[in-house]
């Protein structure tokens, strides 16, 4: 898949990584060698789970700045393009910056083995090295255990969820997607995870490795977040613990971190009565329904949706069809984009329109009668949020 921005900087370093997805570390641990190992660094948090990474991190990087810590943080995918995949105290990597990165890795013939989020990864790990932040927030890519970010020898291990996602590389039973996301955890390291989360297959790699388990309970109401939906207790939870394995962290300051935390696609108020949330499957859509029903009872809703074929369409869409009054189905650009005819087929309400991504105006939404949730794919809602300037 093409990291939006990526292949100028590629064509202009000559390096000719792969757009595909191959799991795997051989590649990056060849590479990493020749670059004298930037990865090898003491104080990381490594994110994994199928929902709520994206949120999680988010928490973590307020209470950073609460704290004034200075952070690292590499996610997926990209927002706008390639450049805000990789942050530093709330900075996206310059241009550049990003050439100074790629110039270095040009140095090594075997980076042309690379697949391109293999190549994002090590110009992450280069970028940390060379700005030296306190710590580094790392998400993984897919799944964890032979993702390239799992080359990073220490860290907190962080699994926010697990549920049926990428079935086609991580397997189609729990226990299965379970043990690739377990695989981030590093001997005698701190784990935390959800009290609710499916244990065995993490518990047999915590004793795999003699790390220590932290199985969390969510905040309650008296915590004020900023991330709207009771998941996000849970979210913030982990990120506070987190945290506090590595820092001291101050009552005070973590309050306030809590209620400054933002994430672009997460109940994110883009224009009056409009909304974007990157749902794009079952857990996700799920605690999107719940949200909606929590925070607007009663009020008519308009789903938009575009969503990958390889994900559990048919299931959002129900989900989806238990609070909406109408939906629109979207085409995109995407290589995995579902066609929209799919949704049509398989739909069971009656208000239901289809549009392409270049036609979905956000002016149109803005209807006082409904309130409009744009939602499904990030690179759906990243195509359509760079078509709008939002």
């Amino acid at each position: 898949m093409q990291i939006p921005g990526f292949a100028s900087y590629k064509e202009r370093h000559g390096i000719t990584s792969r757009s595909v997805i191959e799991p795997g570390l051989e590649r990056m641990e060849r590479v990493l060698d020749k670059l004298g190992h930037p990865e090898r660094f003491s104080k990381v948090v490594h994110v994994a789970g199928t929902n709520g990474k994206g949120s999680t991190i988010a928490f973590m990087k307020a209470l950073c700045e609460a704290h004034s810590i200075s952070y690292g943080a590499f996610q997926s995918p990209a927002i706008v393009d390639v450049h805000d995949q990789i942050v530093v105290d709330g900075q996206a990597i310059t241009s550049e910056e990003l050439d100074a990165v790629m110039t270095k890795i040009a140095q090594v013939p075997e980076a042309k083995e690379l697949t391109d989020f293999e190549l994002l990864t090590i110009c992450a790990f280069v970028h940390f090295q060379h700005k030296a932040p306190e710590v580094w927030i790392i998400e993984t890519g897919m799944g964890g255990r032979f993702d390239s970010t799992n080359v990073i020898p220490k860290s907190v291990a962080v699994i926010t969820s697990l549920s049926l996602d990428h079935t086609n590389f991580l397997g189609t039973t729990l226990d299965s997607i379970g043990y690739h996301k377990a695989g981030i955890i590093k001997s005698h390291s701190n784990v935390f995870v959800p009290s609710t989360i499916y244990l065995p297959p993490i518990e047999q790699q915590v004793n795999e490795v003699q790390a220590t388990l932290h199985s969390l309970e969510p905040f309650g109401s008296q915590v004020k977040l900023s991330l709207l939906g009771e998941h996000q207790r849970m979210n913030a939870t982990l990120a506070v613990h987190a945290l506090e394995s590595l820092f001291d962290l101050d009552p005070k300051k973590v309050e306030l971190g809590l209620k400054q935390a933002y994430i672009p696609f997460r109940m994110e108020k883009i224009a009056d009565n409009v909304y974007m949330d990157g749902a794009h499957n079952g857990a996700s859509a799920r605690s999107l329904v719940e949200t909606i029903r929590t925070e607007f009872p009663g009020q008519p809703i308009h789903i938009v949706l575009g969503i990958l074929k390889d994900k559990d369409f048919e299931g959002v869409l129900r989900l989806f069809e238990e609070i909406a009054d109408c939906m629109t189905f979207v085409e995109f650009s995407h290589e995995r984009a579902l066609e929209p005819i799919r949704l049509v087929e398989l739909c069971h309400i009656n208000e239901f329109s289809v549009t392409d991504v270049q036609n979905l105006d956000i002016n149109t939404l803005k209807n006082e009668k409904f309130k409009t949730f744009v939602t499904g794919s990030l690179y759906f809602l990243s195509e359509w949020r760079f078509k709008n300037r939002i």
